[in-house]
């Protein structure tokens, strides 16, 4: 029997090589969902450890010990041995430090010992410390004290003197040696952890750079205590998919162990968070990838039935002369299945190696990082599933033929089938695809259990339904043309309406057009949603982070990068109490909004929403120079004139550290205060003029002010300062007792306190320069009283100017308030909350060069490129990928199921259409095949049964491994992606179609 199964393949050895090509591609399909999941699972661990911040790769463990106790340095290493572990061991101690050359100031900077340091520093001159009395200092360090390889350094313990405010000496002195002077490599890496060495900022150490030393110089210099810090760093290398559960636990008993030595050390990692984030990845991952994979197993075992089925009906003589000459069933049955499956078999080995090195390529092409995967991943349930469907569909779609009659099969006239019943199979795929949908739309479990089959079979369903319908108007089609006299038209509508398996093809057809259409509308408007929160999120095409600047200085120093405005904005976050139900705010110098913010609403541009938040202001600001600056005023009532006084606050113009001048105590009856403001050679801008209280409370006071002025150039006279409009008192959110009352009097502004029991400030009048109410821009989903808290804390009258759908950074929830007038309104002159440099696009290459010429440390650069490539490399999308590869791959199975259909399809028609042709038929009528029309109508049909799909499944597909919070997920596709998608999938299967055309009326030349 074997023998007879080999020779009939021989045979006919074309219908052997389409199983043997069917089952291969079967088996690669089934394969590359759980090798991709692998390859995925890889490449989403890698980058989440790739991009994760150093104290989510770093155990830290922080402990104050007695003087050379080396209890937990002697212990520590011994914990953490686990491959990928380095433990790095460091201590410091506070010293003070003196080179005793003329016109050079102590310091007092931190001397510090840590492991193989040496290995992670730059030496711009000299070399690393060996021996026990030598050391290196930074380049800034070196060059301050005016060093040179060979100096040395009286050093010493160092103590903070709480009452004189600075470092003195606390121990005897040692002489150390200055062997070099160091720049460090990377001050971001891993190695450094948290400790802050590089901190640019000035401290009253007068250093900014650790001394660096062997452990021996640390303990050769007496001291009382030190700092000892275990710094475990985890290597990128060490944390994959496999080693996940490992390191977690490592570190989980590390740190059990680390808790419970002496002295109780503070452990602290935050590999938890990563951990957490990479499971949920690899989770979202193992989802996304079968809701492709699935339909597109199924549709190779549709391919595979109809490729069986097609080729029996041609054996139709065949199996009835078996039958005819007494061949029991089973042997006919055999012969008749192994002839399909001996190449299914063969082509499933070859499949199972097909799918991993197909995975391979479509990895190299599509993720950032990959791996190869051990052909054993493969080798699960998904391959013997496959195997399995195979050989079930090929026996399915033979019993057709074996169960007919002998003389229907000897008769060779393929039977019709009825064309309005209601199948089973039919019936219970769109019970299933009911039943999938309730189950993932009232489940609430996501696209988990049954319902990950939801999206193939509403799909199927739909293709199911379509064919039934679509073939019966056909035959009506083919009616009528033949009425007209349309040889060519009726032959292809009776061809596309009574050739057997027509259905079938058509519902094959519909199910791979709506796969790729499907695949292309998730992968655009997850897409399209990525692009949206990377915009909204980051504000800007380019966001620099500066390190801590005071407000003023922050605008003032941006304004200098870009006088104009073109390119350049300065930002920072206004401080919001969780309880005043006001939103997320940011202010933002408007004046450049429009040239560097990602604006996304169209209700209004971003040009406009600059001119609502900075309209014109009642009054210039008040500039005021280093002259001496004159107020006169009348006190009508003091108490304790000793310790009550006159205070003017200015802000310096180029940003530098704000003042408060002393202008003297306050005298009963009129009198004019001088004093000069040494920190305006620059100008500043007036902040307020104030009368400080610091202790008497219940009190009453009228004052009256006549007059402001500078070098005898007048700010404000009598007749300025009766225009109560251009003087204010700021808002508290208490009774109004608690502030002076401004009135118009005829020789000045009169202020008056009654009962006063406020803060240190009894008094504080400033210019009214910034519009009241304040005017602030909010989102869509924002609301918002009609205060806010300013910089300072005070109450600030706001209104709302205008409402737009998203803003930048703050998305819908928020809204936007002019930093220059928010800060015009606050009193203390403190520092910026997150302060931002906005970048547009006309940034010059060199602005990184502008901002550090400005004096600004830059702690983070970010923009839109790095930000969206991290989130496409975020589970979701790796898994989306996958649908487009699956979609691209359903339509080339389609294509081939066609030819395949065209190709046993010419042969059981050359005899008829050449009989046709004898008759006079013109080749191009005899020829009509119908395959056109049949890939017309599944185009036509397949973007609607995507779209039914999508709207029913769209908000169970994943988009984020997190959750946006401020940001609302986008379900709607961009079009021209999925157009494409869609044309060139009709274009392939078109051309298909009309090369099959080709071959038929190729094949009816010879006898007319």
């Amino acid at each position: 029997m074997i023998g007879l199964v080999l020779s009939m393949i021989r045979a006919r050895p074309g219908q052997a090589v389409t199983a043997f090509l069917l089952a291969m591609f079967a088996m690669a399909a089934a394969v590359s969902a759980p090798v991709y999941t692998t390859t995925a699972d890889r490449a989403v661990v890698a980058s989440e450890v790739a991009s994760a911040p150093i104290e989510e790769r770093v155990v830290q463990a922080r402990r104050q010990s007695e003087a050379k106790d080396r209890g937990f340095e002697d212990l520590v290493p011994e914990i953490f041995r686990v491959p990928g572990f380095t433990s790095v061991f460091s201590t410091e101690i506070n010293t003070y430090v003196s080179t005793g050359a003329p016109g050079v100031d102590d310091i007092a900077p931190r001397l510090v010992y840590r492991d193989n340091a040496c290995a992670h520093l730059r030496l711009v001159t000299g070399r690393c410390f060996i021996s026990e009395t030598e050391v290196v200092v930074g380049k800034v360090t070196f060059d301050k004290l005016k060093l040179a390889v060979g100096g040395t350094l009286e050093t010493s313990y160092g103590a903070y003197d709480n009452e004189g405010q600075e470092w003195v000496r606390n121990g005897p002195t040692l002489t150390l040696t200055v062997v070099g002077a160091y720049e460090v490599v990377d001050a971001s890496e891993q190695y450094w952890s948290d400790l802050d060495y590089f901190d640019p900022r000035p401290t009253d150490r007068k250093a900014t750079e650790p001394i660096l030393a062997s452990r021996r110089t640390v303990e050769a210099i007496e001291h009382a205590r030190e700092s000892q810090a275990l710094d475990v760093v985890i290597d990128n290398d060490a944390i994959t998919g496999e080693t996940l559960q490992a390191v977690n636990d490592a570190v989980k008993q590390g740190r059990d162990k680390l808790v419970g030595l002496p002295g109780g050390p503070t452990v602290r990692t935050e590999l938890p968070a990563l951990i957490e984030r990479i499971d949920k990845n690899r989770s979202l991952v193992g989802q996304v990838v079968p809701v492709a994979a699935v339909p597109l197993v199924l549709l190779c075992w549709f391919v595979l039935f109809i490729a069986v089925a097609s080729a029996t009906q041609e054996r139709r003589l065949e199996l009835g002369l078996f039958a005819l000459r007494g061949v029991s069933a089973p042997r006919r049955w055999w012969l008749t299945a192994g002839e399909s499956i001996l190449p299914i078999l063969v082509g499933a080995a070859a499949g199972f190696f097909l799918g991993h090195y197909l995975v391979r390529l479509a990895a190299w092409l599509l993720l950032s990082s990959s791996a190869s995967v051990p052909l054993s991943s493969g080798a699960n349930w998904w391959a013997l599933t496959a195997l399995g469907g195979a050989l079930f569909a090929a026996l399915l779609a033979q019993r057709a033929e074996l169960a007919k009659r002998t003389v229907d099969l000897l008769r060779n006239v393929p039977s019709r089938l009825s064309r309005w019943g209601a199948p089973v199979f039919e019936v219970a795929v769109i019970a299933l695809a009911v039943v999938a949908v309730v189950q993932l739309r009232q489940g609430g479990g996501g696209l988990t259990g049954f319902a990950v089959f939801a999206p193939s079979l509403i799909v199927i369903a739909l293709a199911l339904v379509a064919a039934r319908g679509v073939l019966p108007i056909a035959e009506r089609v083919g009616r009528r043309a033949i009425r007209e006299g349309r040889i060519g038209r009726t032959l292809a509508a009776y061809a596309m309406s009574r050739r057997p398996g027509s259905q079938r093809v058509l519902a094959l057809l519909v199910v791979a057009v709506a796969l790729i259409c499907f695949a292309a509308t998730a992968a655009s408007a997850s897409g399209d949603t990525r692009d949206e929160r990377v915009r909204v999120e980051l504000g800007a095409p380019r966001v620099l982070t500066v390190e801590t600047i005071s407000r003023a200085a922050l605008l003032a120093k941006v304004r200098a990068i870009d006088p104009d405005g073109k390119f350049a904005m300065a930002a920072a976050e206004v401080p919001v109490a969780e309880d005043t139900g006001v939103p997320p705010m940011l202010a933002v110098d408007s004046r450049a909004l429009a040239a560097t913010a990602l604006w996304n609403d169209t209700h209004l541009s971003a040009a406009e929403v600059a001119g609502l938040l900075h309209p014109a202001g009642p009054r210039d600001p008040v500039i005021v120079n280093n002259k001496e600056l004159s107020l006169d005023v009348t006190i009508d009532k003091t108490v304790d004139a000793f310790r009550v006084r006159w205070t003017a606050v200015v802000v310096p113009l180029d940003g530098s550290t704000a003042g408060e001048v002393d202008l003297g105590p306050i005298q009963l009856g009129r009198h004019t205060y001088i004093r000069n403001l040494p920190m305006c050679v620059e100008g500043c801008r007036l902040v307020s003029l104030q009368m400080d209280q610091p202790e008497r409370r219940g009190f009453d006071i009228t004052m009256t002010l006549h007059g402001l002025s500078q070098a005898g150039k007048v700010i404000a006279d009598a007749a300025g300062f009766a225009d109560t409009t251009q003087w204010r008192v700021p808002e508290t959110p208490g009774p109004k007792l608690l502030v002076p009352t401004l009135s118009s009097a005829q020789d000045g502004l009169r202020a008056e306190v009654a009962n006063y029991r406020g803060a240190d400030v009894a008094v504080k009048i400033m210019p009214t320069d910034v519009p009241s109410p304040l005017p602030v821009v909010i989102g869509g989903s924002a609301s918002m009283g009609d205060h806010m808290n300013g910089f300072d804390g005070a109450q600030v009258s706001t209104s709302i100017a205008g409402e737009v759908g998203t803003l930048p950074r703050l998305a819908d929830r928020g809204a936007l308030v002019d930093l220059d007038y928010a800060e015009r309104m606050s009193t203390d002159a403190g520092d910026a909350r997150q302060p931002q440099i906005w970048l547009g696009p006309a940034a010059p290459p060199d602005v990184l060069d502008l901002v550090r010429g400005q004096g600004l440390t830059v702690a983070s650069d970010r923009s839109i490129e790095p930000l969206r490539a991290a989130l496409d490399e975020q589970g979701p999308a790796v898994a989306l990928r996958f649908h487009l590869l699956a979609g691209g791959l359903a339509v080339l199975l389609a294509v081939g199921a066609l030819w395949m259909v065209a190709s046993l399809d010419r042969q059981r028609r050359i005899g008829e259409l050449r009989a046709l042709r004898a008759q006079g038929v013109a080749r191009r009528d005899a020829a009509a095949s119908g395959y056109l029309a049949l890939v017309g109508t599944a185009v036509l049909i397949g973007p609607f049964a995507a779209l039914v799909s999508w709207l029913l499944v769209r908000e169970y597909l994943p988009v984020f491994t997190d959750d946006p919070g401020t940001f609302k997920v986008s379900y709607w596709p961009s079009p021209i992606p999925v157009a494409v998608a869609w044309l060139a999938a009709g274009l392939l299967l078109a051309g298909a179609a009309v090369v099959a055309g080709a071959r038929l009326r190729a094949a009816t030349r010879g006898k007319r």
